[in-house]
């Protein structure tokens, strides 16, 4: 396989009971992410992005499930390929939180409030790496240092509701990053944070995709954001696709009046 991820005739489906046909939330969704890429995914809130790109994480719950025909297939770091949707639950478990990692929206309803930032970090490396206490605690400065979270050793036995906000989302980016994962997910990580914090959370994402080549896909309803960020990017309305492009011909010279609205 040529590419990190395909997704093919995505759609995910909401069950309305035995009696009722299901909804259709998104349909027909085709992605192609290059390894080492930053890939966008952009649409105002509600047209689908977030369960499109939780899909591939396994995430969906009922009564939302893949569409039957869907198909995203993932590389794997030995190089084999894997079918997501029919995966196994315990080997999408060893993907999950390895190879493909997520930064959720809101950090304060995603980080639990009474485990440390040392060990809400650390989870990545219990579930998937053997390796001592010391070495956990050495890995956890580390990333902490990388994601430029201000005196690690002192940080790292506060609990989230003791930090500002730009520092719970480069625990959460920490928190990601620490299995050294092929694939990023990043759903809206800059919403609710001031324009400052912002940037300064893009620069870092930028970085990591420069020193790691971890291919990274963006979503957001933010086009700024995503200009600022990514290569290529489609645009999603009603759960459809209806433009898709590198970043310049999309914001340029885009062909739908759905995303020239967006501009707008």
């Amino acid at each position: 396989m040529e590419h990190l991820l395909e997704m093919r005739n995505l759609s995910i489906d909401l069950y309305k009971g035995k009696k009722a046909p299901a909804v259709k939330l998104v349909e027909g969704i085709d992605l192609m992410l290059e390894k080492r890429q930053n890939f966008g995914v952009v649409g105002e809130s509600g047209c689908g992005k977030s369960i499109t790109c939780s899909s591939i994480m396994g995430l969906l719950s009922f009564p939302l499930s893949v569409g039957a025909g869907s198909s995203i297939r993932f590389q794997r770091e030995d190089g084999s390929v894997s079918e997501l949707t029919s995966l196994p639950k315990a080997e999408m478990r060893k993907i999950r939180g390895k190879e493909i990692s997520m930064i959720f929206q809101e950090p304060m309803t995603s980080l639990n409030p009474v485990l440390t930032i040392e060990e809400q970090i650390a989870e990545g490396l219990l579930i998937h790496e053997s390796c001592t206490p010391a070495e956990r605690h050495e890995k956890v400065l580390a990333i902490m240092h990388e994601v430029e979270l201000p005196d690690p050793e002192k940080l790292c036995k506060k609990y989230p509701h003791q930090l500002s906000g730009g520092q719970r989302q480069r625990v959460m980016i920490a928190a990601a990053l620490i299995t050294e994962p092929k694939l990023l997910i990043a759903d809206e990580p800059t919403t609710a944070l001031d324009v400052t914090i912002q940037s300064q959370i893009l620069k870092l994402l930028k970085k990591i995709n420069e020193r790691h080549h971890t291919a990274i896909l963006f979503i957001s309803h933010d086009l700024g954001v995503i200009r600022s960020l990514c290569d290529r990017v489609i645009v999603m309305n009603h759960g459809t696709i209806v433009e898709s492009g590198s970043v310049d011909d999309v914001f340029f010279h885009p062909k739908e009046d759905y995303t020239r609205r967006l501009l707008d």
